[in-house]
């Protein structure tokens, strides 16, 4: 069946049960089934963030990534300028500046790079703490006054408590 037919065949039937005279109103969700297609909500609801990981690939980044790129890029300017020196008054000598500069350039747009790949991995985890912090103070006009919606105390404790919203009374 070609795809124009199958389109077809899916308007008709689309048509048809909207025309259908016991039909008032209804809905349809469309998912894949069970058979392991894919789709669907993982376990923790589609967004899952380890601290943990980000934190230690973080850490690969400084104690792994960086010192080897400025290595890299040291050993590549010890070489490259000892080049440069032995074919001093050849046009070979400018073309290897020429090539050196970019390539210093380019080490430290890539240092730039993974060093701000580095801070956004640990800020990553700042800015999901405080998001499920905020998500959790927009619950507490939800409960009672005196109590905490992740069920502690609303004053004492380690962490400072979450504000309660302000009520109007009447006196």
């Amino acid at each position: 069946m070609s795809f124009d037919e199958e389109w077809a065949q899916l308007k008709a039937a689309a048509r048809e049960e909207h025309s259908a005279p016991a039909r008032t109103s209804g809905m349809r969700l469309n998912q894949l089934d069970g058979g392991g297609g894919g789709g669907g909500v993982t376990l923790f609801g589609g967004l899952c963030t380890s601290a943990s990981e980000k934190k230690a690939a973080a850490g690969v980044i400084e104690d792994e990534l960086e010192p080897g790129l400025t290595s890299a890029g040291d050993d590549a300017d010890t070489k490259s300028n000892t080049a440069i020196s032995e074919f001093h008054g050849w046009d070979t000598a400018l073309g290897l500046k020429h090539v050196l500069t970019e390539w210093q350039t380019q080490v430290k747009a890539l240092a730039k790079r993974i060093g701000g790949e580095k801070e956004a991995l640990r800020g990553a985890n700042t800015l999901f703490l405080g998001t499920d912090l905020d998500t959790g103070n927009s619950f507490c006009g939800i409960y009672r006054p005196g109590t905490h919606p992740y069920n502690i105390p609303a004053t004492g404790g380690s962490q400072p408590p979450l504000p309660l919203p302000l009520t109007s009374s009447s006196r």
